[in-house]
């Protein structure tokens, strides 16, 4: 697995940093995920996230110091890397990277650190939550971005405890109504698969320990308490939204932006109108990766 960090360039160590852990999708490289315009000859992949462009916009917004590390699996699967290895080794090695990332950037009081990421990304995510007793203290925001496929009670219930350890902490979840869809004539997900199947087993669960208060934004329904924050599209056309939520509706910027209180008092980002365009370059210029899992230090 590789690590690729990318800082603002007048980075102040001195001063607090939000440290976003960002698990790549499946099929995806960490320059398609980071993203660019497109051109003749320019795979359309570079356009479907954009997490760097909405990551710039975030620091527009006052998330100055903010720093992204794209983790990409070798495989470019994440549920693949972790079946080879077998889960419980791959999960400690998934803890040790992160711990190692964490501890580099600086002193963990001075992070905010948000572990995310999309469609299979989550597994990475839940790697990391079942390869450890409990979650840490310095981890401050979950965030799953059409990724949490593979939601069971025991990883509930390391939620739960994290929540309740800090009122700072923040779960934040966006799925679709993917039951239905189609691709080639094929249903996309099992009859019991997809991520708002998922995401109804895991509200099932948190309302055994909270209240999830209902109503709507923009086009999706919201269940939400003081740190939880889920968002299912109900999507009436029955179409793939999986990406088209995170970045054409800016999933990605809402979901790191949710309770930050300049961001409550106004108006949300997550439309399908691309709140980051002004922030899309032409080109890429990647920072030079390391081996995440090896003995050799992460170049931040």
């Amino acid at each position: 697995m590789t690590a690729t960090i990318v800082a603002p360039g007048h980075l102040d160590t001195g001063k607090h940093i939000d440290l976003i852990l960002y698990a790549l999708p499946n099929g995806n490289s960490t320059a398609q995920t980071i993203g660019r315009k497109l051109a003749p000859g320019v795979d359309w992949h570079y356009d479907i996230q954009h997490i760097g462009a909405q990551t710039r916009a975030l620091r527009a917004r006052g998330l100055t110091q903010a720093i992204v590390v794209y983790l990409e699996a070798d495989s470019r699967s994440w549920p693949e890397w972790r079946r080879v290895r077998d889960h419980d080794r791959a999960n400690t090695r998934i803890v040790r990277m992160v711990d190692r990332i964490v501890a580099a950037i600086g002193n963990p009081r001075d992070l905010s650190v948000t572990l995310t990421g999309h469609s299979g990304g989550g597994s990475f995510m839940f790697g990391f939550i079942e390869g450890q007793d409990a979650l840490p203290a310095w981890l401050e925001r979950i965030a799953f971005l059409d990724a949490n496929y593979n939601f069971e009670p025991r990883h509930g219930e390391k939620i739960v405890r994290w929540l309740r350890g800090n009122p700072r902490n923040t779960l934040v979840v966006l799925a679709y109504d993917d039951r239905n869809i189609m691709l080639d004539g094929k249903k996309v997900v099992s009859d019991s698969g997809g991520t708002w199947r998922a995401s109804e087993r895991m509200m099932n669960y948190l309302r055994e320990s909270v209240t999830l208060a209902a109503d709507t934004l923009r086009e999706f329904r919201r269940y939400h308490a003081p740190q939880i924050e889920i968002l299912l599209h109900p999507n009436p056309d029955n179409r793939i939204l999986h990406t088209v939520m995170i970045g054409e509706m800016n999933g990605y910027m809402h979901a790191m932006l949710v309770r930050r209180p300049e961001y409550e008092k106004g108006d949300v980002v997550l439309e399908p109108v691309r709140a980051y365009q002004q922030w899309i370059e032409d080109s890429i210029v990647l920072p030079v990766s390391t081996p995440a899992d090896s003995s050799a230090s992460p170049p931040f």
